[in-house]
Order: C-alpha cells, then sequence, then structure tokens
C-alpha cells in the first residue's frame, strides 16, 4: 500500500489518496525511504494542496512531525492558508529543527505578518533563539529589515539578548550599519552589548555617527578605547577638532595625559592650535603641563612652535617649565626665535625664561633668531631686514644686557 500511496501522491490523485488511507490510516504518517519524506511534504513540494489538506484532515495526522514539520513547510513553501490551518489545529508554533531558524523566523523574513500574528496568538515565542543564539529580532535588525523590526518590538521582543557571540539586536544592527534600526532599538531602551560596546563606541565615533557614541559613552562605556594605533578617543577627538566630543569625553573620565600614535601628549595636540578652553579643563582634570613626547618635546615647546602666545601663558601660570630642552637641548625660546614668532618670544621673556640657555649645536636663540633671517641687507653698513627676526634679535640683546 505505501506504493499505491506514493502513487497517489506522485500523480495528484486525490481518489487513490483517500482510498489508501482509508485502508491503512497509519500510512498518513509514513516516511517514503526513497525521497526520504512523509505524504504531507511530498503532496506540498509537489504542489497538490487539496492532496496535503486531506492529509492533514486525517484523524491519524501527526501535526507535530518531528523532523518533518507540516506548519513549518508549509511557511517555507508559501502555502498560508494550510499554515494557517495548521496553527487552529494546534500545531507547535515554536517547532524549531535543529541548526534551522524557526517558523517564526520564516514568515518574517517572507514578510507574512498576517501569518505572523496569529503564530503569536497561538503562543509563538518572539525570543526563540536558533543554534548560535540569534533571536527573530537579532536577525532582522542586522538584516535592516525595519517592518520585521517593528512587528518585534510591537509584540515586546527583548532588545538585549545576545547570540552566543555576545552580539545583541543594536549591536548587529550597528555594526551592519542599519541605522534606522539603530535609532529604533535605543528609543525601546536597548544597549550595546558590554562586549562589543567599546568597539562600537569607536567605529560609531571614527564613522561620523557622533550621537551614537554619545549615547555610549553617556550610558559607561570606556572613553578611553584605543584604534589600531592605540590612539584614545580622546586623541581623535583632538585631532578632528571635535571640541564637544573632547569635553564629553573629558567629563567621562577620559585619561587628560594620553598620547597619540607619535608620542605626543593630548595638551602638546591642543597647544599648537591655542585650545586654551580645553587645555584648562584637562589640566584641571590632572593633565601634566610638563608631560614630554619621546623627542622631549611638551606642551609650551608646541606652543611656541606655533605662536601661541596667550597658550604660553595659560601654561606657565599651570606650572609649566618653560625652559624645559626636548632631545635637541631646544628650549620654547629657541623655538619661537628661531621662526621668527615675535608675540611669542616677547610673551617668553616677560614671563622670565632664560635667553642663555644653549641647544646642542651651542646656540642661543638669539643666535638661532640670527641664524634663521632672511638675507641681510649690504644697504645701510649691512643691518638686517626689518622684519620680526630683527625685532627678536633686539629684544634678546637688550634682554642679555639687563
Amino acid at each position: 500500500m505505501t506504493e499505491q500511496l506514493l502513487k497517489a501522491i506522485e500523480s495528484g490523485n486525490l481518489a487513490l489518496l483517500n482510498d489508501v488511507l482509508e485502508q491503512q490510516p497509519a500510512l498518513v504518517n509514513t516516511v517514503f525511504e526513497e525521497v526520504e519524506v512523509t505524504p504531507f511534504e511530498l503532496a506540498l513540494k509537489n504542489g497538490f494542496s487539496a492532496l496535503a489538506e486531506n492529509i492533514m484532515n486525517s484523524d491519524n495526522f501527526d501535526i507535530n512531525h518531528a523532523g518533518h514539520n507540516p506548519l513549518r513547510l508549509a511557511i517555507e513553501l508559501g502555502f498560508l492558508n494550510i499554515a494557517k490551518a495548521l496553527l487552529h489545529k494546534g500545531a507547535n508554533p515554536n517547532y524549531r529543527p535543529q541548526y534551522m531558524s524557526s517558523a517564526l523566523l520564516l514568515c518574517l523574513d517572507n514578510e507574512y505578518f498576517e501569518l505572523a500574528e496569529l503564530m503569536v496568538e497561538k503562543g509563538a515565542e518572539v525570543n526563540i533563539r536558533n543554534d548560535k543564539g540569534w533571536t527573530p529580532l537579532i536577525w532582522a535588525s542586522m538584516k535592516g529589515r525595519i517592518k520585521a523590526v517593528e512587528f518585534l518590538l510591537k509584540h515586546e521582543a527583548a532588545v538585549d539578548v545576545c547570540n552566543n557571540d555576545g552580539w545583541n539586536a543594536v549591536t548587529g544592527a550597528y555594526f551592519k550599519q542599519r541605522l534606522e534600526v539603530v535609532d529604533k532599538l535605543l528609543a525601546q531602551g536597548a544597549v550595546f552589548s558590554a562586549k562589543y560596546s567599546e568597539a562600537a563606541m569607536l567605529s560609531a565615533y571614527q564613522n561620523g555617527h557622533v550621537n551614537i557614541a554619545k549615547k555610549l559613552l553617556a550610558d559607561g562605556v570606556n572613553p578611553d578605547v584605543e584604534n589600531e594605533d592605540q590612539e584614545t578617543m580622546l586623541i581623535i577627538a583632538i585631532t578632528k577638532g571635535d571640541d564637544d566630543m573632547i569635553k564629553a569625553l573629558v567629563a567621562a573620565g577620559a585619561n587628560p595625559n594620553a598620547r597619540n600614535k607619535d608620542s605626543h601628549p593630548a595638551l602638546s595636540l591642543l597647544a599648537q592650535n591655542g585650545k586654551n578652553e580645553l587645555i584648562s579643563l584637562l589640566v584641571d582634570k590632572g593633565a601634566d603641563v610638563n608631560l614630554q613626547s619621546k623627542s622631549g618635546r611638551t606642551a609650551a615647546y608646541w606652543a611656541a612652535s606655533y605662536n601661541q602666545a596667550s597658550t604660553l601663558e595659560l601654561l606657565h601660570s599651570s606650572g609649566a617649565n618653560l625652559d624645559s630642552l626636548d632631545d635637541d637641548g631646544r628650549t620654547p625660546l629657541m623655538v619661537a626665535a628661531s621662526k621668527g614668532y615675535i608675540e611669542s618670544v616677547i610673551q617668553l621673556v616677560e614671563l622670565g625664561v632664560n635667553p642663555e640657555l644653549r641647544a646642542n649645536d651651542g646656540k642661543t636663540a638669539l643666535q638661532l633668531a640670527k641664524a634663521n633671517a632672511p638675507a641681510k641687507s649690504v644697504f645701510d653698513g649691512g643691518a638686517m631686514l626689518n622684519t620680526s627676526f630683527k625685532q627678536i634679535v633686539e629684544l634678546l640683546a637688550r634682554t642679555r644686557q639687563q
């Protein structure tokens, strides 16, 4: 009779099917050895929905046949009316074969939302996890399936459940750049999973998603997370010139003595651009005003290098040593003099630096100014051209005499 049953299903012979099942009702759940499918599966796969309906309405039909689940197959093949009928007859909406997705996820994947509603009504678990720990919400979020995300949130799917790798829905959505999904999840109270929160914050900031980065920062994510160059977000923000983020990072407890990949401290980077407000902020949080780079250069050196006279005064008032030497033996006064920065030279002289110090090459600030001045004019007895270098030489000469 098994052969007769197989013949009936393969040929779409409803009368023969009914005759076989009437004689041997137990065959309704048999598994055909050659094709390894049940009568119901074979009928649906051949597109004979009438046969499939007759089979599922048989008294002995196993509606939750293990390994051959009728509901999941009906959804997978798009026989929605049959899937609804199975649910009404008591099919388990939470059946999930090993290594396969749940029936609910199949519905959402195909956007069968009406059927998904019925599944939830019949007890489908919206937080069901597969073998890798993925929930429907994690899947929908990472795929950017907005409607599916909305459906799941409507049915109170848990936003913070993580998969086996520690990813939750919002973490996955962010790294897949599903930013609309990220916004929806954050609005529902989602937080980035701890395992990936630092990477998410760094990535968000580097890719210009500042609001996400600030949200994570406000949630307590470590502000000193580093990029591949071992630069903290404070250094990255200073490099970008992002004053607001600098303030947010400092407020969150970022290390004020962080260095960039070239070993220059945060204060030195700020001093180059005369960022006095931010310098004061970092100093208040414990930044060392005399912290040196590997080449011995301090914030004062860089302030002088970029003619930031007011920054030199601020650093001095904060305890900076304005006579500190770099590895070339140069002081801030020497570098300012060699570049012809009269404003910084005046400021440093007024702050009482020592003009007699000599660099490793034996030159004083006065000698460096003379050496770097524009070509001298032979007119008027060979006097220097009237440039800032001439003013610096005259100022330092007077200072020596005093």
